[in-house]
């Protein structure tokens, strides 16, 4: 019996877990008849995840077994008991995250400064005070807009006189964009790659 592992690994993305993406690929392979796991909250807590991993599991006709809680995915009963269990993790994953960010809105509410520092801003001890180089770049990127300029005529005259971003690299477009106050679409936006995957995804799921 192999037994694999994400050592030191909890949640993430999981392409960057090694031993679940190793665990896919020998899945997929035909070299495992039966899983069996200590419970469902060591493979993950997003319901998604979860479900596709049993249908996943079920196309190549694999049992699903766990140690804590009794999990077995051969039967009916043994499903429908997963799914209640998927659904119970997504719960918790969800509730940690509003209880994150009703902690995070308080905290604002406070004078508190929590995440990342907008441009513009220096963050002096839990306040927020003005950059004056930063608005100076503000300020020339919004006369630059009003006066007609496309973004990457933008980039290149903010290049030109030398301002940079906090890196020290040059502007892009998406980053001078932000800047603009009250910035208006010219185009429809195209469909992203993500978008198209997950599409895929739900359809090949589903």
């Amino acid at each position: 019996m192999d037994i694999l592992e994400d050592a030191g690994i909890s949640g993430g993305k999981n392409a960057a877990r090694d031993g679940f993406v190793s665990l896919l690929d020998a899945i997929e392979k035909r070299q495992i008849e039966a899983l069996v796991i200590y419970s469902l909250e060591r493979l993950s807590r997003d319901m998604l995840t979860l479900l596709a991993f049993e249908r996943f599991l079920d196309e190549y006709d694999i049992e699903l077994h766990t140690i804590e809680g009794t999990v077995n995915t051969s039967t009916p009963d043994g499903f429908m008991n997963f799914a209640m269990k998927a659904f119970l993790g997504e719960m918790e994953r969800r509730q940690v995250k509003y209880r994150t960010r009703s902690a995070m809105e308080h905290m604002k509410a406070q004078g508190a400064v929590v995440g990342s520092i907008p441009y513009g801003f220096t963050r002096s001890g839990d306040a927020l005070i003005e950059n004056e180089t930063e608005q100076n770049t503000i300020h020339e990127v919004n006369r630059l807009y009003c006066e007609g300029n496309t973004l990457s005529d933008i980039c290149r005259e903010l290049t030109a006189q030398d301002r940079l971003t906090r890196k020290g690299t040059p502007f892009t477009v998406m980053q001078v964009k932000r800047l603009i106050t009250g910035y208006q679409e010219t185009f429809k936006r195209q469909s992203t790659a993500m978008g198209s995957t997950i599409k895929d995804f739900i359809c090949k799921v589903a």
